[in-house]
């Protein structure tokens, strides 16, 4: 019995070093400095006007511009503030709008990952 938790237990112990190491590090400090300046580089974006159809729903937080659909991320909710002057007071929302913000990097945005778009509202234009 003894032998089996042996065994067991170097197992365990294998496929947790396994999962730990499965990502790269990096392997000297001139590596970590190149990294650190791309990231620098690549998050550095400039705000853009975006006119479009602005929807709220269950997982729906979206604007719809030039063929493209955007995930709105709204930290000030400018938007629902906007929606309100309105009159629409409910959860669901669905009206034109014009906004100012930062467009992210393509990637899986939104509670689902579905959207491949971002904007990040800074302020609602006329």
């Amino acid at each position: 019995m003894s032998n089996f938790r042996l065994v067991v237990g170097a197992l365990t112990t294998l496929i947790l070093m396994s999962i730990g190491c499965s990502h790269k590090e990096p392997n000297n400090v001139n590596e970590v400095k190149e990294n650190s300046s791309e990231a620098i580089t690549k998050n550095i974006s400039e705000e853009v006007e975006v006119r479009g159809s602005f929807k709220r729903s269950f997982e729906v937080y979206q604007l719809e511009a030039n063929g493209k659909t955007y995930y709105v991320a709204d930290p000030k909710q400018l938007l629902i503030e906007n929606s309100n002057k309105i009159g629409q007071d409910g959860y669901y929302k669905s009206f034109e709008t014009c906004v100012v913000g930062v467009i992210g990097s393509e990637g899986g945005y939104g509670p689902t990952g579905k959207y491949e778009n971002k904007i990040t509202v800074s302020k609602v234009c006329v």
